[in-house]
């Protein structure tokens, strides 16, 4: 049995559980550029843009969280990410699902398409769309056509009512799916989290799997018990080199699993639509708790990963 939130209600209420603490403070602003040492190149702060005016933020980390399309990674990280497709949304209202209560992954000779129900009357549809896909081309009527002549077919026919209707309506939303490998934080009074460090393939979801552990590993790490003072920029670089390893037993298998799923379900030849054939022959054999294990970062050896690969590759290699 699977369970969900609402991503954005559940945000809001991370954000007034630290109001919350007398040791926050949550002011709106635009964080313009980070504030260096002329002397040493350490980071001091940030300049920002706060109703319009120039304002300043002093601290001795600072910490840089600003999604997949972060301002300040290129100035400091020697990578950038990936992105080869695009996930485009829509929500169907009142969608008559094959199974209720499950997640669908449509194949075919397209790249894959996510459906799951979000709400009592809404389901969210997300549409991989690989970069230059001919079908999306502006000459075959661009991201509509595609959903129109492509997808459309493609769906159960319970689906197709609602899904029609939202493609009449429009207001079609995209997020690139990227691929961000992590390096280690080296910048004196800086650091990294969340997308603007470390992505994956969205389609396992495996985003806020990361994004928890990393808090918990960093709740740890960086604790007034290990770091008393903040300022000591060589312990917190030294803490911030054990967080780097700490977490890849974890996204290690997070990642792996994501880029290579995509891989397989999207099946861009031959080969890897034999291996597709032989991953959901594995699944049907009920071998599940294995990879939903890791999948939900339950399991976090690479060996487990490993062992499961190998598994259904050998198993391709029979049933071809």
């Amino acid at each position: 049995e699977g369970r969900c939130f609402h991503h954005g209600r559940f945000i809001m209420r991370l954000r007034e559980a630290a109001a919350a603490n007398p040791n926050v403070t949550i002011v709106e602003t635009k964080a313009v550029s980070t504030i260096k040492s002329t002397h040493t190149g350490d980071v001091l702060g940030v300049q920002c843009q706060t109703d319009g005016k120039q304002d300043f933020y002093f601290g001795p980390l600072t910490v840089v969280a600003d999604g997949y399309a972060s301002t300040f990674r290129k100035e400091y990280l020697p990578i950038q990410p990936v992105a080869k497709s695009k996930f485009w949304g829509l929500e169907l209202i009142d969608a008559k699902l094959p199974i209720p209560g499950h997640g669908h992954v449509v194949l075919g000779d397209f790249p894959p398409i996510l459906i799951y129900q979000i709400g009592e009357h809404e389901t969210r549809i997300l549409i991989d769309i690989p970069d230059n896909l001919p079908s999306a081309s502006v000459a075959n009527g661009g991201v509509k056509g595609h959903m129109r002549n492509v997808v459309l077919p493609s769906l159960p026919e319970c689906i197709r009512p609602s899904f029609e209707a939202a493609l009449e309506k429009g207001g079609f939303r995209s997020m690139p799916n990227s691929f961000l490998r992590p390096v280690t934080n080296r910048i004196p009074g800086l650091m990294f989290l969340g997308d603007s460090l470390n992505m994956r393939h969205p389609l396992t979801g495996g985003g806020m799997t990361v994004a928890f552990n990393d808090v918990v590993l960093l709740r740890n790490l960086l604790s007034p018990e290990a770091v008393p003072d903040l300022s000591d920029t060589k312990l917190v670089l030294k803490q911030l080199s054990k967080f780097h390893w700490q977490r890849k037993s974890l996204i290690s298998v997070i990642n792996i699993l994501a880029q290579s799923l995509y891989s397989i379900l999207a099946a861009g030849d031959p080969n890897l639509k034999v291996l597709q054939r032989g991953c959901f022959r594995y699944f049907q054999l009920g071998l599940i708790d294995g990879p939903i294990g890791l999948l939900s970062g339950i399991i976090r050896s690479p060996l487990v990963l490993l062992r499961h690969f190998y598994s259904v590759a050998f198993l391709t290699i029979w049933l071809h």
